[in-house]
């Protein structure tokens, strides 16, 4: 009878210590995940500046659980651009690996990492007051691969 119990006990526990892995794919022992638990999407916090006609500033993108970031091309300068908003220079807290060569760059980390991105962002001395909207793609491919896209504004006041 105490044998039993115990039996029943175990099954009990590794049915519930699988259960995390059941949800996205079967495996029999840590599944791969980049955001810890197999839950996507990720953790994204992000600061959205306001802007003079004139002013650049600094923003953070902090994202937990990604091996993959491109920002969309609406912002982000891609050769001459006589854009009103800009994207300027981008720094990583968790150094990228590698970078693919493309317009708007594809930033890649071999694992699962957590980043803040500083993004300076410029607004033409001939800004016109608004929102001017972008995006960018998370992704992940440890494990199930996935992304999402997000998107968000950067604000220009009056002068």
């Amino acid at each position: 009878m105490r044998r039993r119990q115990f039996l029943a006990g175990s099954v009990g526990t590794t049915v519930a210590g699988l259960g995390g892995c059941l949800g996205d794919e079967i495996c029999l022992g840590d599944c791969p995940s980049c955001t810890g638990e197999g839950s996507w999407p990720p953790t994204v916090e992000v600061e959205e500046p306001e802007l003079a006609p004139g002013d650049s500033e600094v923003f953070d993108i902090r994202v937990d659980g990604i091996t993959e970031f491109s920002f969309d091309s609406r912002l982000y300068k891609c050769g001459p651009s006589d854009a009103p908003v800009q994207f300027r220079d981008v720094e990583f807290r968790n150094p990228i690996d590698a970078q693919a060569d493309s317009c708007p760059p594809i930033y890649l980390w071999d694992d699962c990492a957590s980043t803040t991105l500083h993004v300076r962002v410029e607004a033409a001395q001939d800004a016109e007051p608004g929102r001017y909207e972008y995006g960018f793609n998370v992704g992940k491919t440890v494990g199930e691969r996935r992304s999402k896209d997000y998107e968000y504004a950067v604000t220009v006041s009056e002068a």
